[in-house]
């Protein structure tokens, strides 16, 4: 499904502050002078600019206008808790080049541990995809995905080692809408310490999450164990 032309303009406008384009503290252009610039309609320029202060981009004045509060910092490298971003977009967000490596895939049975675990009914037919991911050559996270195996029809190895979320937006056509998350720190396993160099550290952290279509179906539970040295994310909170 073809993006919104809102979400076109909000990317456009969010390049543009993070290029410096409209500089910390500066106002973007006034509603009617983007409508002219983009063509749209005025309500498409406010859903954009609404995701741009949903993401602590800007912020609407009453009366003044929409001031930019993003600056950059000596520690760009860093993703969003508020959005639902990939790896892969993550990476070129930083500038960095990513890889994958799949070290398990298969499909199994959902049993009762593990549906109690995930959130899938009991039965449910699974894919299981465990995968560490890289950037620039450094490993940095481990990936345990389970996929509801109906809504990923035709996933192979090869698509979990380029873009899970490529292929179900791009090929399949979905609209992945929802997730619903868990950030923990928890001691480092065997496994963590294999594939992660994680000296002088003794923990990792944890994201679980289950993420949910335009249907409202629940497709996947995913738990990424993450380096702590590339661990850092934002969000934005407002009173």
């Amino acid at each position: 499904m073809p993006k919104a032309m809102f979400e076109g303009i909000y990317l456009d406008l969010k390049e543009k502050i993070q290029q410096g384009v409209y500089a910390y503290q500066s106002f973007l252009p006034s509603e009617n002078e983007l409508v002219g610039v983009y063509s749209c309609s005025r309500n498409t320029v406010r859903r954009a600019l609404q995701m741009l202060a949903d993401e602590g981009l800007v912020q609407p004045l009453h009366g003044k206008g929409v001031r930019v509060i993003w600056r950059a910092t000596s520690r760009d490298v860093i993703g969003s808790l508020d959005g639902l971003q990939s790896f892969s977009e993550y990476a070129a967000q930083n500038g960095l080049a990513p890889s994958t490596t799949v070290r398990e895939f298969e499909h199994l049975t959902c049993g009762r541990g593990l549906a109690e675990y995930t959130g899938f009914e009991e039965g449910a037919e699974l894919v299981r995809i465990v995968r560490v991911r890289s950037l620039d050559g450094f490993a940095c996270q481990i990936d345990r995905d389970y996929l509801l195996a109906s809504a990923v029809p035709g996933i192979t190895p090869a698509i979990a080692e380029d873009s899970i979320y490529r292929y179900l937006e791009q090929v399949l056509k979905m609209r992945i809408l929802t997730s619903k998350r868990q950030i923990t720190v928890e001691l480092a396993s065997d496994s963590d310490r294999e594939c992660l160099r994680l000296d002088p550290y003794n923990c990792v952290a944890v994201i679980e999450s289950q993420s949910f279509n335009s249907d409202g179906i629940m497709f996947e539970f995913t738990q990424v164990r993450s380096h702590p040295d590339t661990f850092r994310y934002s969000a934005v909170s407002r009173r």
